[in-house]
């Protein structure tokens, strides 16, 4: 029993220094584990020939939580760049807030400069439209009205230029029937002269005198070697010569009152034509005032089955984009409706707040503003630079500040009026310091990341500390030196496959 019972206390015993020495195993063992590794899982796989290797993609080695893994495949599709870390010579600067704005040299607000009902509206919000686009229809009866002005101003020009050309030419030819009358042509030769050319009223007048006159002294000659010779009485050739000067006295008044009447009939003519011309122009002039042009004025007649005449136009004074309309169809507009408003956004004005104790930079700036906005497809800080055409004179009072006004291009039109902006102040002396890619640079965990290629698959996540950034460049303080390979354009998808990796780990 005794040899049994000293067995047994063996036996305990034994047990007991094994609990013992298994539970100090196990107490090492989760003091010194690694805290962000769980014991039970891991991504170490087996290959065909049994050695451990990693996931294709994903978190690399349980001793390099760092490290992220992504295939070529993928690589490509991220379209992820590499580029070397180098030395780069920057200039301090600061940077100040500034506002994007639409260039208001470009930005037009357009109205109707005549009442009416909107007949058509054939543009809607965000359109791009050309220069003298149609972007509205109008009825207009002040267009209407002053369009029947000008056709029938017109048919009275017509009227008064047949008028004017018939004058001028009855003027010439009465003109010559008088010169060829008063030097006693025969009628057989006024009429081989004459015949066929106007000479209007006139031609009965002088012919009627004339014949009068030619008559009265050929029976005043026919008479006179008669009565001398004591033929015919004396009494008869007195008569004779009495209607002879009365007939010539008669002819010599109607040719002196014509050689004033006839230039004076053709001069009412002519300004005649003149008022005519006249009421075209003002009734033109009425139109034009309206915006239209010599082109659309050039063919005007009234059309009652349509009513065209009193649709006015209205269209765009260059091409740009509409962004505010405010009307629709059938709604009655005046001279003081707002209808749309363009903007030509292949340009806008960049607005920068200069403080006071910065003024002293401005002449650093020389021409040209640098400044960032963000992209709008991922949000990343985009560089871009505009020229200067006006530097504020008077700080305002309220915020210390001077204006800054500069031009920027917009071809992308990724530039949007309103945004915020960060204006690049030069501060200091150019100097050399290590730089990267400001899209390299990832907040991985609170800190900026940088992702370094240690193979064609492998990266890791290395913790930087940044500078101040010129340009697309950032200035590295510590954590990369010159000569390493970091992901740029694409470092976002291997930010995701380590928190992917994170998560999968119970992180």
């Amino acid at each position: 029993m005794k040899n049994k019972f000293s067995q047994s206390q063996t036996l305990v015993g034994a047990c007991i220094a094994s609990a013992i020495i298994a539970g100090t195993a196990m107490y090492f063992l989760l003091l010194y584990w690694p805290g962000d590794v769980p014991i039970e899982s891991s991504t170490a796989i087996t290959n065909d020939h049994g050695e451990e290797g990693h996931a294709e993609s994903g978190r690399g080695d349980d001793a390099d939580e760092r490290s992220v893994l992504l295939p070529k495949e993928m690589q490509d599709a991220a379209k992820l760049k590499v580029e070397t870390v180098t030395r780069r010579s920057i200039t301090g600067e600061t940077w100040a807030t500034g506002k994007i704005m639409l260039n208001e040299d470009r930005t037009a607000h357009i109205y109707s400069i005549t009442e009416g009902r909107v007949h058509k509206v054939l543009v809607g919000l965000g359109d791009r439209v050309k220069e003298g686009q149609v972007l509205a229809v109008i009825d207009s009866r002040e267009v209407g009205t002053a369009k029947l002005e000008l056709y029938q101003a017109r048919l009275q020009e017509d009227f008064a230029k047949q008028a004017d050309d018939f004058a001028q030419r009855v003027k010439q030819n009465a003109l010559q029937l008088i010169d060829s009358l008063d030097e006693r042509a025969s009628p057989e030769q006024i009429e081989e002269t004459l015949s066929d050319k106007p000479i209007g009223k006139y031609r009965e007048q002088l012919l009627g005198a004339y014949a009068g006159f030619i008559e009265a002294r050929s029976n005043y000659e026919r008479l006179k070697p008669i009565a001398e010779s004591g033929v015919v009485a004396g009494k008869r050739l007195i008569e004779a010569e009495a209607n002879y000067n009365g007939a010539k006295a008669t002819f010599d008044a109607v040719v002196e009152q014509l050689r004033f009447a006839v230039p004076q009939d053709a001069l009412d003519a002519k300004q005649a034509l003149q008022q005519a011309t006249q009421s075209v122009a003002v009734a033109k002039a009425k139109l034009e005032i309206l915006g239209y042009s010599d082109e659309q004025l050039k063919d005007i007649e009234p059309d009652p089955e349509d009513g065209h005449l009193s649709h006015y136009e209205v269209v765009a004074p260059f091409a740009g984009t509409i962004i505010a309309k405010n009307v629709v169809l059938a709604e009655r507009v005046g001279t003081d409706t707002e209808m749309f408003q363009l903007a030509d956004l292949s340009t806008v004005w960049i607005q920068a707040d200069i403080y006071q104790k910065d003024l002293s930079a401005i002449p650093k700036l020389g021409d040209t503003l640098t400044f960032r906005a963000p992209r709008i497809d991922d949000g990343s800080m985009h560089t871009h630079a505009a020229d200067i055409f006006y530097r504020g004179d008077v700080l305002d009072p309220d915020t210390r500040t001077l204006l800054l006004r500069a031009v920027s291009k917009n071809e992308d039109r990724h530039l949007k009026p309103g945004m915020f902006v960060e204006i690049e102040i030069p501060q200091e002396e150019s100097r050399e310091v290590v730089t990267v890619p400001a899209e390299a640079v990832q907040d991985f965990d609170g800190q900026s990341t940088v992702f370094v290629q240690e193979s064609e698959t492998k990266f890791r996540a290395v913790p930087v500390v940044v500078g101040e950034r010129t340009g697309d460049f950032i200035a590295i303080r510590s954590g990369v030196k010159p000569g390493d390979k970091v992901a740029t354009s694409g470092a976002f998808a291997l930010k995701s496959e380590m928190m992917k990796g994170e998560i999968g780990h119970g992180h």
